[in-house]
């Protein structure tokens, strides 16, 4: 990416954003027949034609009323929370996309870019594009100028590594509230408010409808938005969302503290393979299709102990073909998630079928521990090793209380964002390894709770559950399906197409079809599709044709 006072930022996928922490249905038409009778009695009026389907909304192509300039666009005085400065406004290009580049800083120290299409090419909508872990960076986002959108990008706030929570403390003992709210909730409503009234200015009118579009943290802010500021978007796609910020990454710890604990040694990357190629064989063909993914991993009970194909008395520590028993004893407390010393759980671990190595080495996730020194403790010099199964919990309570008032983002009740019409697609990869799948489906059965059930919520909120796929894409099953980036040819394929669809014609997705390229290069030969299902649906093999095609699965209830 070029320095930020470049005009040509390169653009960035959703994954080249949220992979920073990998360094690491098929719908169904049932016709119903009716049948004839020998009575004399008058047959019954025909039922009415179903009404024809409306056209979908035509394109829209609007221009500029404005120079793209300091002097034109850049003079407009905006009306925020705080002093608000347009720092600079010049054009760039994306493909064949010309776009006015506007540089707005909000007090105080709020920084958004919003890249907004000219000549015509604008659609009359606005696409604000989530950030990663504790973001601090800011670009361009010529992805959503190339499909026609405003698109807004922010720093959150600050400016610093994207792993680096060190803004989250003003001095030692001082929490700097203002900018972890900055981050947690402010600059991404602010996004909406700058870019709603930069399109006044800019062509004459407001966007026609506003959408969020991101995952991990990204998910986090979109969630946020739909909690706190119902009213800034009218569609949100969040992925992977990091909603229970508080809990993920205390519990992203707990790999590290059983390792230290039972074995004094961290277990090699390919025990760990080993362990997790185990579960995948021994629950793959319970969902009717033996393809090395796991539908539900939360079905699959495999417990490594008593495996003795794997787990062997003569192991050792250095013989990565097996397991010594405490080894296997390992695995499963990381499957098995943070725990407190009687036993019981505290937030899930990672599922059965996912990759455990980038969560379960020497040291933890570098966000992890940043929170816990920057957020919970307020202290630069915490150690994490001190932490041992008797005081994990009380680490873990204290987390909750220190971060969650200002980051959780768990609030069941969207009947706000319900009331006014928006619209949610959730999605989250079963084998996701950063950011545990079951916290997502644990909040979605707690809106349905909240909500009037299922069937209430899923006339506004659905979530499509990814097998095999991990942190926002990659992973072995297929993971491509316009969540990414990368645009598919329609709203089957594409799950923000489907959103689009959703917001401005009615038509709610029941499934999206998701891709397996060769190599997850979309320029190469496709492997597998397969359908995603709203959640709790999963896709199942109606028993003949290929297994690699998306055709010969429907969704069905579990």
């Amino acid at each position: 990416m070029k320095d930020k006072g470049d005009n040509t930022v390169m653009p960035k996928t959703l994954r080249d954003k949220f992979k920073i922490a990998a360094a690491l249905t098929f719908s169904m038409t049932v016709a119903a027949c009716g049948g004839g009778s020998d009575s004399a009695a008058p047959a019954p009026a025909p039922a009415p034609a179903p009404a024809p389907t409306p056209p979908a909304p035509a394109p829209v192509s609007i221009s500029e009323t404005k120079p793209c300039s300091m002097t034109g666009v850049g003079a407009a005085v905006l009306s925020t929370d705080a002093p608000t400065t347009i720092l600079d406004a010049a054009p760039g290009t994306v493909g064949s996309v010309t776009y006015c580049l506007i540089k707005v800083q909000v007090a105080q120290a709020i920084k958004i870019w919003l890249t907004m299409p000219m000549g015509g090419a604008w659609n009359g909508d606005l696409r604000s594009q989530g950030g990663g872990v504790f973001a601090g960076t800011v670009g361009a986002e010529t992805a959503a100028a190339a499909a026609g959108y405003i698109g807004i990008q922010t720093d959150t706030g600050h400016s610093s590594s994207p792993l680096s929570g060190a803004f989250g403390m003003l001095s030692p003992g001082v929490a700097n509230v203002a900018l972890q709210e900055d981050f947690a909730f402010r600059s991404e409503h602010l996004m909406a408010v700058v870019g709603k009234q930069l399109a006044r200015t800019f062509y004459g009118q407001e966007p026609n409808k506003s959408f969020w579009y991101g995952c991990s943290t990204g998910g986090r802010q979109g969630m946020m938005m739909a909690q706190r500021y119902p009213d800034d978007y009218d569609g949100i796609l969040a992925g992977a969302p990091a909603m229970h910020w508080d809990r993920f990454q205390a519990q992203q710890i707990w790999p590290q503290v059983v390792m230290k604990q039972d074995l004094g040694y961290v277990l090699s990357s390919a025990k760990q393979a080993l362990a997790t190629g185990a579960a995948i064989a021994s629950c793959d063909a319970a969902d009717g299709v033996t393809d090395g993914l796991l539908n539900d991993p939360r079905q699959c009970t495999y417990n490594p102990v008593g495996d003795t194909t794997l787990t062997k008395d003569t192991c050792t520590q250095a013989d990565n073909t097996c397991l010594t028993r405490a080894e296997a004893g390992v695995m499963q407390k990381i499957w098995g998630g943070a725990r407190n010393a009687s036993g019981v759980q505290l937030w899930p671990g990672t599922e059965r079928g996912a990759a455990t190595q980038a969560m379960a080495g020497a040291v933890p996730f570098p966000a992890a521990t940043e929170q816990a020194k920057y957020f919970v403790y307020l202290d630069p010099a915490w150690d994490w090793t001190t932490l041992t199964y008797a005081n994990y919990e009380a680490f873990f309570n204290k987390t909750v209380a220190m971060v969650g008032p200002v980051l959780a983002t768990d609030n069941p009740d969207l009947s706000a964002f319900k009331a006014r019409g928006g619209k949610l697609i959730n999605y989250h990869g079963w084998a996701d390894p950063l950011i545990m799948p079951e916290g997502t489906t644990q909040y979605h059965e707690a809106m349905n709770s909240k909500m009037g059930g299922a069937t209430a919520v899923n006339t506004f909120a659905k979530l499509f559950m990814v097998p095999g796929m991990g942190h926002c894409g990659g992973g072995d099953g297929p993971n491509a399906f316009g969540q990414d980036g990368t645009p598919k040819a329609d709203a089957d394929h594409d799950i923000f197409k489907a959103l689009v669809k959703w917001v401005k014609e009615g038509a709610a997705p029941d499934q999206i079809i998701a891709t397996k390229y060769t190599s997850d290069d979309p320029t190469k030969a496709v492997l597998r599709t397969r359908p995603l299902c709203v959640y709790p649906k999963v896709a199942k093999y109606k028993g003949n044709g290929s297994t690699d095609d998306a055709a010969n699965f429907s969704c069905e209830s579990p």
